[in-house]
């Protein structure tokens, strides 16, 4: 008698074991202060003018405007060659003024930001601009931004 309820019983366990095993995990919750460090590391990445860290932070399907080019980039080897240009700029220093984190889900956000751009090789690359950039987090783990939108601002009067 003991062999037929221990068989069930251990089929049933077994299954269990078996079904949860094929349960998708729940991703985890971006939160604020989380965005807030892997906007702090882009912003690290721009600042180093490694064009090859800038390069990384971006999606293979990126679309974005650029501040000094007026069409929709969509193209990831049109941005490449945008953020050559500004390696080429020689900013020394991005001073963020503003900033502000939006969390849209658990694996997207917003960060907008004004900043001011000072050169010292090239000063007249200084100013201020502005920007929004939308980082997602992709199935590896990774956050990658999928759109940027800059603009420069005109110099204070």
């Amino acid at each position: 008698m003991l062999t037929k309820t221990f068989a069930p019983c251990a089929c049933l366990v077994l299954l269990m074991g078996c079904n949860q095993a094929t349960t998708p995990q729940t991703p985890a919750v971006v939160s604020e202060a989380e965005a807030g460090e892997v906007f702090d590391a882009a912003l690290s990445a721009w600042q180093s003018m490694d064009e090859a860290k800038m390069k990384a932070l971006y999606a293979p399907d990126f679309v974005g405007f650029d501040f000094t080019l007026a069409p929709l980039i969509t193209d990831r080897a049109e941005w490449d060659k945008v953020e050559d240009g500004y390696a080429a700029a020689k900013i020394d220093a991005l001073n963020v003024s503003a900033r502000k984190i939006q969390l849209l889900g658990p694996d997207a956000f917003v960060a907008s930001f004004s900043a001011e751009a000072t050169s010292t090789a090239l000063p007249q690359n200084n100013g201020p601009f502005r920007c929004n950039d939308v980082f997602h987090r992709d199935a590896a783990g990774a956050w990658l931004i999928v759109n940027e939108h800059c603009s420069v601002l005109p110099e204070a009067a």
